[in-house]
Order: C-alpha cells, then sequence, then structure tokens
C-alpha cells in the first residue's frame, strides 16, 4: 500500500474507534465495525497484557479486548493529535478521556501512541498499544496516586 491508502486505513481506524466510545446502547453494532478492520490473524498488545506476556490473537480475541475496554472507560473520547504513516504502518498519537470508577464523565484521562500495522489488503495485521499503566490505573480510579 502506499502512504495515501495507509493514511486513509489508519482514518477508517480512528472513526470506527470513535463510534465504539460514543456508542450509549452497548457498542454491538460499532464493535462489529471495529473489529471487521483486523485480519483474520492479527495480532493485538498494548502496555497492560504484555506486563502478563500476553496478546489478542484473531478477530474474537479482538473483539473481546475493544468490549472490556468499552465497559472500562464507558463513553470516551480519544484525541488523535498526530498520526504518521510508511507504506505499511500509521503510528498514532492520541489523548483519551473517559469515565471513572466513580461515574465521572471526562475524569479518567490517558495518552499514548498506536501502530496500526496493515495487510496488502488494507486489514489490520498487528495492533501494538503504548501507554503509562500507572497513569491509565489512576486515570479510571483502580489505583491511587
Amino acid at each position: 500500500m502506499d502512504e495515501t491508502m495507509v493514511r486513509d486505513k489508519a482514518r477508517g481506524f480512528m472513526d470506527a474507534l470513535h463510534a465504539l466510545e460514543q456508542d450509549e446502547t452497548g457498542g454491538e453494532g460499532s464493535l462489529d465495525a471495529l473489529v471487521d478492520l483486523y485480519a483474520a490473524d492479527a495480532r493485538l498488545t498494548n502496555a497492560a497484557l504484555r506486563l502478563t506476556g500476553e496478546e489478542r490473537v484473531g478477530t474474537e480475541a479482538i473483539r473481546s479486548f475493544w468490549k472490556d475496554y468499552k465497559k472500562t472507560l464507558g463513553k470516551s473520547y480519544s484525541d488523535f493529535h498526530q498520526v504518521t504513516v510508511n507504506g505499511e504502518a500509521a503510528g498514532l498519537f492520541w489523548v483519551t478521556r473517559g469515565t471513572n470508577s466513580h461515574g465521572d464523565e471526562n475524569a479518567a484521562a490517558y495518552d499514548g501512541v498506536t501502530l496500526l500495522v496493515f495487510e496488502e489488503s488494507g486489514k489490520i495485521r498487528q495492533f501494538q498499544g503504548y501507554y503509562d499503566t500507572h497513569q491509565f490505573n489512576l486515570a479510571i480510579g483502580i489505583q491511587k496516586a
């Protein structure tokens, strides 16, 4: 793929994530749209999963990950403030704000970077999320400073 196509695919991911984050109906329709962006054998990992040596492989495991994400953050929004691309991957720099464990909207905020690696077909082959797990745990209220 060329850089324009990669940028378009990254935009599709950002749009699908925004739809899931803002969905107040439980997220099943928007969850389907997000998971459809992944290849059948895609791999997903992030900072929290890496701490336990885990990753999610395949669309069912990825569906479960995003369902848990939605459950954890409730109504949230990821502000993608920088996107960088090459011929096969996109780096997305973001700040996510969501609901904390006390139900306070936009009280949970954490920032990070996501690497999306695409197949030639345009499907996401690999997702890697980088963020400070301590900052995330503080943001959602499951850890004290």
